[in-house]
């Protein structure tokens, strides 16, 4: 990940994320060719950021203690996107639940941006309705970000 070589137990990648499990239950050839197996074929994961891999290892690691609730908001963000990406589906409910526990809650134009992004479906409805009671329009940035199909129809529903 971004020319850092990380050391990881190929379990525990396997027993959370049905993406990795299947890509280690692909016919293996050669030892000295196969991904992973050594330090010089390590599986390249590619348009995948350091700082979004070690917040999904971290979370992995914590993942069934107390512990995992030491990342930070932004971790969690990496946490969900990687874990809806791969299939980490412990996981992403942890991120999903982190998220949306106080004392950071967050604002319902984020929540509509990251349902819509990664498919939280109980986040939608609640986040729309929030919005379409506040007393401040959406904004042209706001806009962008939730899409203006959904910006107009909040708009629509507001008068």
């Amino acid at each position: 990940v971004e020319d850092c070589l990380f050391r990881i137990n190929k379990e525990l990648l396997e027993a959370e994320s049905t993406v990795f499990r299947d890509m280690f239950l692909l016919p293996q050839g050669d030892p000295e060719t196969i991904e992973g197996h050594s330090d010089a074929r390590p599986v390249i994961l590619q348009g995948i950021s350091k700082k979004d891999f070690e917040s999904l290892l971290r979370a992995l690691i914590q993942h069934g203690t107390t512990k995992g609730s030491d990342l930070d908001h932004d971790q969690w963000i990496s946490v969900l996107k990687l874990s809806t990406m791969w299939d980490f589906h412990g996981l992403c409910n942890a991120a999903i639940q982190h998220l949306d526990t106080p004392p950071q809650p967050l604002d319902p134009i984020d929540k509509v941006e990251l349902a819509l992004q990664y498919d939280i479906r109980e986040w939608l409805l609640p986040a729309l309705l929030a919005l379409a009671r506040r007393s401040a329009p959406i904004s042209i940035e706001e806009g962008r970000r939730i899409g203006f199909e959904n910006a107009l129809r909040l708009a629509s529903v507001r008068e």
